[in-house]
């Protein structure tokens, strides 16, 4: 049976609500690159942009707006706002990065925050010949590297999905099972040379480690922001740009 059209629906405007209420919020303290601000490290091309969980188009409008403001052609990517199986949100994110490559006649650029990020990373290790940079922003390695108050929503989350509550992931996708066992293989997979690889942690990022951001063999950054934040301030807004214009790090191919 599908899921209802209704709960889609309540589902996705309540997200949205909490999604503009939580950006205007961080907003206040962690303000954008300002329109009268120079830009860094312009760029071209397409980029596709992941949102985290529960990440909903307006939680991604200030980076989305951001990198169209940098000279890309942005386009943010919720899929069910990060809460649904990772195996075939990945499945799905790969065949939307090929078509668009091959629309555009170059690779992609593909950046994602939170879940996002380890998303970008299955969709880069998956389809190299489609990517040319990903940008990870607050992403762990994997699950474990939640602190404990997100993991227990994580978890949380997964347990109602296991009991048939529609739209998420269940108990299997964090842990072993074979429903996603391709998405943590492309996580582990030795990373393709030709793309190049950015991790943007921070930390004082209260719901993930930025140890487990720190990924061996990549461009590593050091940011000072939030989790949430990290969509909005500018420090971030800025090392996204650079990121997207470096060349792959020495020794990437074997993060």
């Amino acid at each position: 049976m599908g899921v209802p059209m209704w709960w889609n629906t309540l589902i996705g405007q309540g997200l949205e609500h909490v999604g503009r209420a939580t950006v205007g919020l961080t907003g206040l303290r962690h303000r954008s690159v300002g329109v009268d601000e120079a830009v860094d490290d312009p760029g071209s091309g397409p980029v596709v942009l992941i949102g985290g969980f529960g990440e909903t188009a307006p939680c991604l409008a200030p980076m989305t707006n951001w990198l169209t403001r940098v000279g890309y052609d942005a386009r943010a990517y919720t899929l069910g706002a990060g809460m649904g199986c990772s195996q075939r949100t990945t499945v799905s994110l790969v065949r939307r990065v090929r078509a668009l490559a091959e629309e555009a006649g170059e690779p992609v650029r593909v950046v994602g925050h939170s879940r996002g990020g380890q998303l970008a990373r299955a969709v880069g290790a998956e389809a190299p010949e489609s990517v040319s940079h990903v940008v990870t922003i607050g992403t762990p390695l994997d699950m474990s590297g939640t602190t404990p108050a997100m993991a227990a929503m994580l978890w949380g989350f997964a347990a109602a999905g296991t009991m048939g509550v529609p739209g998420l992931y269940r108990l299997g996708c964090l842990t072993v099972g074979a429903c996603c066992a391709g998405f943590r293989e492309a996580l582990r997979a030795p990373w393709p040379a030709q793309v190049a690889l950015t991790s943007i942690y921070s930390p004082t990022d209260a719901a993930v480690s930025w140890r487990a951001c720190h990924v061996p063999g990549a461009r590593n950054v050091e940011v000072a922001s939030g989790h949430v934040a990290q969509l909005t301030a500018a420090q971030v807004q800025r090392a996204v740009a650079a990121a997207l214009v470096a060349a792959p790090a020495p020794g990437t191919a074997a993060a």
